[in-house]
């Protein structure tokens, strides 16, 4: 990857981690959690995809697709985890 593709995968992850910490709320140590789990996931999944060969919606060398469904599935997974037990 090049800067200018890392640059903007860093960009796209933690939007979806504002996305999702506007909807679901919390504090500031929330916030940074999201974001660090929607970095690793947009991350992660781009390095699978790269193992497995899997190719959805590139844009350039940045396997988009695949990068956003894992990094709002590893928020989703997480936020499922993390909730109050009642």
């Amino acid at each position: 990857m090049t800067l200018p593709a890392i640059i903007f995968s860093l960009i796209m992850a933690l939007l979806y981690a504002c996305a999702y910490h506007l909807i679901k709320g919390g504090d500031l140590i929330s916030f940074i959690i999201y974001c660090f789990v929607s970095i690793f996931g947009f991350f992660g999944g781009q390095y699978l995809a790269s193992l497995i060969g899997v190719r959805f919606f590139t844009l350039g060398t940045i396997n988009f697709g695949i990068g956003t469904i894992s990094s709002i599935g590893l928020l989703l997974i997480g936020g499922w985890i993390s909730r109050p037990i009642q």
